[in-house]
């Protein structure tokens, strides 16, 4: 299904339309010959959110030859709340355009404000931001890359000697840990994320978002959920996702009464070897902001490389760039962190749509 977009731009003789690639044969084929695309970029993952969540995508692409030139992932959020607005995109840690050869990444971004404007939203947000596609940033995050390339005895190695002792007594603490696709496991790690997002002073996603990733990703094998487990309960865990070659660590969460077992150092041990095992050579450990130095201690310990994450927003009200304030910490979060967890899930069911 290709939409019209309300305008369309010409670089050179190629020419930008919007898509929506959980409707367009071959769209991930495109994408695995494309060196920046990443799973965010799937149709998998359109997919889910259109699921979960009801967003439009709109992808402004041009395609040439079979060949993906240009690509600038969108969701268009539709709600009473915050109005129409497009994110690129919703509940993803980074997600740049893809752009090749000598295509101009302004004229990428110029044509997306035009079609924003036209479909009337109220802003526009590309959750990794670049200078080449003329994009202000608005709000700054880094993230952390390791390569997979190496032998898992060096993979060990290159591990911080407080990580390998971690995973050392993790592993003297009669864990078991698997590798699982299916609901059930996934439906297990989502108990612990409720408990880690209370925690946290954040309101779970509703299981509906979950379900779609089951539907969508793990049946598709694009993505694997790691648990490890004592006495036959779940006491950490964390979900995968990959495409390419690339993995992507998306979520983790445990249980804050065995912390001192070390459950997710030895979680994201055993999740480093099966993406070796099928063959991934890099893994992405998602965002972090800036002020949280304990988690990106805990990240860079793994071996990982940090690097910048951009978010550019654009207020049509304004028309301009405007800043943004990470609100990794506040009242609202130390509200949650006291509401009852089966009122938390409510608000988590009713908001997220709302929070994209």
């Amino acid at each position: 299904m290709v939409l019209e977009a309300p305008s369309r731009c010409a670089a050179g003789s190629l020419r930008l339309s919007c898509i929506d690639p959980g409707l367009y044969a071959g769209w991930d084929g495109l994408l695995a010959d494309h060196p920046g695309a990443t799973f965010f970029h799937t149709a998998a993952w359109a997919s889910v959110l259109t699921q979960a969540y009801g967003f439009q995508p709109q992808y402004l692409t041009a395609i040439d030859s079979g060949r993906l030139v240009a690509s600038l992932p969108m969701m268009e959020c539709a709600s009473w709340l915050r109005g129409r607005r497009g994110v690129s995109l919703p509940f993803t840690d980074e997600c740049g355009p893809l752009v090749s050869g000598d295509f101009d990444g302004e004229n990428l971004f110029s044509t997306a404000l035009e079609h924003a404007r036209a479909r009337g939203w109220r802003s526009l947000e590309v959750r990794s931001a670049s200078d080449d596609v003329g994009a202000r940033a608005s709000l700054c995050f880094v993230g952390h890359r390791l390569s997979l390339q190496e032998s898992s005895a060096c993979l060990f190695e290159r591990c911080e000697s407080s990580v390998r002792r971690a995973i050392r007594k993790a592993e003297k603490s009669a864990f078991t840990v698997g590798v699982h696709t299916d609901l059930a496991s996934l439906a297990a790690y989502y108990r612990l994320h409720c408990r880690t997002r209370q925690k946290h002073g954040v309101p779970p996603q509703p299981f509906s978002f979950f379900q779609a990733i089951a539907d969508r990703v793990l049946t598709g094998g694009r993505g694997f959920v790691v648990l490890a487990s004592k006495g036959g309960e779940p006491v950490a865990g964390a979900v995968f996702f990959h495409f390419n070659g690339r993995a992507v660590y998306k979520f983790s969460a445990s249980d804050e009464r065995f912390q001192e077992c070390r459950g997710p150092n030895l979680v994201i041990w055993a999740a480093l070897q099966h993406l070796q095992q099928i063959g991934c050579s890099e893994l992405t450990f998602g965002r972090t902001s800036l002020a949280n130095q304990g988690l990106r201690r805990f990240k860079a310990g793994f071996g990982a490389e940090e690097y910048p994450i951009r978010y550019a927003h654009y207020s049509f009200k304004q028309q301009s760039f405007v800043s943004q304030v990470d609100r990794a910490e506040g009242p609202t979060r130390r509200l949650f962190r006291l509401l009852p967890l089966p009122l938390s899930r409510l608000i988590g069911a009713a908001a997220y749509r709302h929070m994209a």
